[in-house]
């Protein structure tokens, strides 16, 4: 058994005896398909390129994770706190984020095609180049998020607060649901002129 597999054991073990805090748990590149850890206390910890497919973190706390790169596909996520956490290129397929809190998160590139965001607290998280293609973002809070480039065909963006949002003029073409829920309350968004050359160059090492 390597070191990866100790660490998940110890964590699991841990978990049932009742501990709750695991902050700055390094769990880089581990597999963890459906792990059940409700409610812990995951602040600053390492998931990079960790394989989480089905898991369980409703309620957790990740407070300025790194999750570069990992794989979290129908994951459940209910109120899980991502305060600042770093989920670059993450994959977030049919996640359930309802109610999540992803302030100031970097989603740069992840992939949330289907995910359930309804509710979520995105305000000032970059989504640059995201996938949110058949998402459902009913409710959720954007005011300030930089969606440059990301994908929202299919979107649900009902309700959705724009205020001070970033978007590129294509984007409001290709999903009517932007411009009417801006206008609607208010809260116009951001338009900004396409420059996705230079907004990808600043991407390539990502």
């Amino acid at each position: 058994m390597d070191a990866y597999q100790l660490g998940a054991r110890a964590l699991l073990t841990s978990y049932a005896d009742g501990c709750r805090n695991f902050e700055r748990i390094d769990l880089k590149e581990c597999y963890l398909v459906e792990l059940y850890l409700p409610e812990a206390q995951l602040c600053r910890a390492d998931f990079t390129s960790a394989i989480l497919e089905r898991s369980c973190l409703d309620r957790a706390d990740l407070t300025e994770a790194m999750m570069w790169r990992t794989q979290l596909p129908q994951a459940s996520l209910l109120w899980a706190n991502f305060h600042q956490a770093v989920m670059v290129r993450c994959d977030l397929t049919q996640a359930n984020l309802s109610g999540a809190c992803l302030h100031r998160s970097d989603l740069r590139l992840a992939n949330l095609q289907r995910a359930n965001l309804a509710g979520a607290d995105l305000r000032g998280a970059k989504l640059c180049y995201s996938d949110l293609r058949g998402a459902d973002l009913t409710g959720a809070d954007l005011t300030g998020a930089d969606l440059t480039g990301a994908k929202l065909r299919g979107a649900c963006l009902k309700a959705v607060c724009w205020r001070a949002a970033v978007l590129n003029a294509d984007q409001l073409a290709v999903s009517s649901q932007v411009p009417a829920a801006a206008l609607a309350d208010g809260r116009q968004p951001s338009v900004k002129a396409d420059d996705r050359q230079s907004e990808q160059r600043s991407l390539t090492a990502v």
